[in-house]
């Protein structure tokens, strides 16, 4: 599977705490990162594209991590974030709850919130940023971990973290074609274990939850695909078209109308980006699901008041 992967093997000793510092905040945001113990720090990361998610394979020594409550919040904040910790003891701080990770433990949080984490050992671990909006209709509780109350959740934990660890040791194997089954799996599984905590197990009494975060994975994995349509989710899904409109009854607007929604957001995003910034606007249409530039130009600024070139206009001097 294709990746990114960062180090600082070849940085200068002196300057290795500040690259690896450098390095979390650039996929992140905005965190204090210390060394917790002197010598060389050779640390890494790696990171791919999984469907709607990106996923991280970290080893670093011992290092404390801090989101502090004055940091501004930024867009790689719009997400929550899985942690499964594959080596190492670390523990986690966050609204006055402390949870101590080891080997196979996973615990799920607000990047928003102002945390800690700190990595007492050196350490791997498997991080996953996860879209708000594909957790949106779950509650998500306060640090949610996979401490369990019952067996059901247990068990439940359980897949979830042997899944992940699976995930992570065949990561850099797998063909890019199996991104979006494999980034659904990790979200049904998580959303068990959400349904799990909320309903103490009561699981099957929500599972139009389940399904309407399969949808919204799916979606966020075809966007591109300009033939992306009920029927199409319908099949995929294997369930009626009926059924994709009854999950969806308690949303503000129509699973029609949220394809729609989700193409301009992405494409709002491609606009204001500087890696597309000679990026045809009828290019990025294209490439977010629309067939025609015309169509994409129309509905662009009557949901957000201004055409796309305006919009990139005026994000063109903010980065």
């Amino acid at each position: 599977m294709n990746h990114l992967r960062v180090n600082t093997f070849h940085t200068a000793a002196s300057d290795r705490a500040e690259h690896w510092a450098e390095i979390n905040r650039c996929h992140f945001g905005g965190l204090s990162v210390e060394a917790m113990e002197t010598g060389l720090l050779e640390a890494e990361l790696s990171r791919y594209e999984l469907g709607g998610l990106r996923l991280f394979q970290i080893e670093a020594p011992p290092h404390l991590v801090v989101r502090n409550p004055r940091h501004t919040p930024d867009a790689l904040d719009d997400c929550y974030k899985l942690v499964l910790q594959l080596q190492g003891h670390a523990r986690i701080e966050q609204r006055h709850r402390v949870f101590d990770l080891h080997a196979g433990d996973w615990s799920l949080y607000d990047p928003r919130v102002p945390y800690s984490i700190g990595n007492f050992e050196r350490t791997r671990l498997l991080a996953i940023q996860i879209p708000r909006e594909l957790l949106r209709g779950f509650k998500v509780p306060e640090l949610h971990t996979c401490e369990a109350r019952d067996s059901a959740q247990l068990g439940l934990s359980a897949v979830l973290g042997g899944f992940l660890r699976s995930l992570s040791e065949q990561l850099a194997s797998l063909p890019d074609e199996a991104a979006p089954a494999l980034s659904e799996t990790v979200l049904s599984l998580l959303g068990y274990t959400l349904l799990s905590e909320q309903h103490q197990g009561r699981v099957h009494a929500t599972l139009p939850g389940v399904m309407k975060l399969r949808v919204q994975q799916y979606v966020q994995a075809h966007l591109g695909e300009d033939d992306l349509s009920i029927d199409s989710i319908a099949e995929a899904m294997r369930c009626s078209k009926r059924y994709l409109h009854r999950v969806f009854e308690d949303e503000p607007v129509t699973l029609e109308r949220y394809i729609w929604r989700e193409r301009l957001a992405r494409s709002q995003l491609l606009l204001a980006a500087p890696a597309q910034a000679e990026r045809k606007i009828a290019d990025i249409a294209f490439a977010c699901g629309f067939r025609s530039n015309a169509h994409f130009c129309r509905m662009f600024k009557a949901e957000y008041g201004v055409a796309p070139s305006g919009w990139r206009g005026q994000h063109a001097h903010t980065h």
